[in-house]
């Protein structure tokens, strides 16, 4: 009986102390200023769309990359058709698209056509694979419509492109 009690009274000291110190930590919190509000998250500019729409294009922020001579499309073309892709799942208003392959001057006429009309047909492919059912058709123009004239590998590469033009309702 004697240890009950002695167990009894050493319960309670403990949960008295323990309530002081919480009483003391409570009046001690509810002196203290609160600190004062985390600084706003810096703004972030807008990531540039990979593809919008402009007039009767669909324009592109980066140009489509293959390998030299092939028509695979490189792994990081991949968002920017995804880009495309979305625009067209989500605009039944375009009825149609073209998708224009291009090549640069290098290599004979017959050659960079059939190169650029394989390149165009790849990006209709892919496109189709991400469930675009908008009619397509993929002409190839070879280097016969190049957006840049001089001979430098940074001319050549601007012409170097696919390009996307939609007919709408």
């Amino acid at each position: 009986m004697r240890a009950n009690r002695a167990i009894w009274l050493v319960v309670m000291g403990v949960l008295a102390a323990g309530c002081g110190s919480a009483n003391a930590e409570m009046s001690l919190a509810a002196s203290a200023t609160p600190p004062p509000p985390p600084p706003p998250a810096p703004v972030q500019p807008a990531a540039p769309a990979e593809a919008v729409i402009e007039g009767d294009r669909i324009k592109i922020a980066r140009p489509i990359f293959y390998d030299l001579d092939k028509d695979e499309i490189r792994p990081e073309s991949f968002s920017v058709l995804d880009a495309v892709a979305n625009i067209l799942r989500t605009h039944p208003e375009i009825t149609a698209l073209t998708v224009e392959g291009h090549t640069d001057n290098q290599g004979t006429v017959d050659h960079n056509i059939k190169l650029s009309e394989r390149r165009a047909n790849a990006v209709v492919r892919y496109l189709v694979q991400r469930g675009v059912t908008t009619p397509m058709t993929a002409p190839g123009y070879g280097a016969g419509a190049p957006v840049c004239f001089t001979n430098d590998e940074g001319c050549r590469a601007m012409n170097r492109r696919v390009e996307f033009r939609i007919k709408t309702k």
